[in-house]
């Protein structure tokens, strides 16, 4: 009986882990957002971003090997963006799938916002957010866009 208790506890401790892992990578996800959407591109690339920092799209991939080259890539596209009239960035959904206490993907369905008036008033896209625990902190190690209707699947 008690053998059956104590493992029930570790089941359930192990679970609420993991809630918390998720829970913990969600926020740091919505930091990026908020962060990014306050223009604040250093620290995005220096606390939020880990280097060597992998990036997909369709079939072209790339490596943002430091922060220098990942605060380059991010400040151009946010300047190109701007000019554009983007105004913000807003997550409208987050799919979770935990692959080990340590490594997390969030795949996430987000809008750009543009000004009143402008010809285009918001753009729905998909990234999948791979982040990792390192040092007790939640990094973003990888990103990867695809289309709206292929999401992960962890089972």
């Amino acid at each position: 009986m008690r053998g059956i208790l104590l493992a029930s506890l570790a089941a359930l401790s192990l679970h609420v882990a993991a809630a918390d892992n998720v829970k913990d990578a969600k926020a740091k996800l919505h930091e990026y957002f908020e962060t990014f959407n306050k223009n604040d591109i250093h620290k995005v690339t220096t606390e939020i971003y880990s280097t060597p920092l992998h990036t997909g799209f369709g079939s072209n991939h790339g490596v943002l090997a430091t922060p220098a080259e990942a605060f380059e890539s991010l400040d151009e596209f946010r300047k190109q963006i701007s000019s554009e009239g983007w105004v913000k960035f807003r997550i409208d959904d987050v799919q979770t799938c935990e692959l080990s206490d340590t490594l997390v993907l969030l795949d996430t369905h987000y809008t750009g916002i543009y000004k009143e008036g402008s010809d285009n008033p918001g753009t729905s896209s998909t990234l999948m957010y791979v982040l990792q625990k390192i040092d007790d902190t939640w990094m973003i190690i990888a990103y990867y866009g695809h289309d709206h209707d292929k999401r992960p699947n962890c089972g």
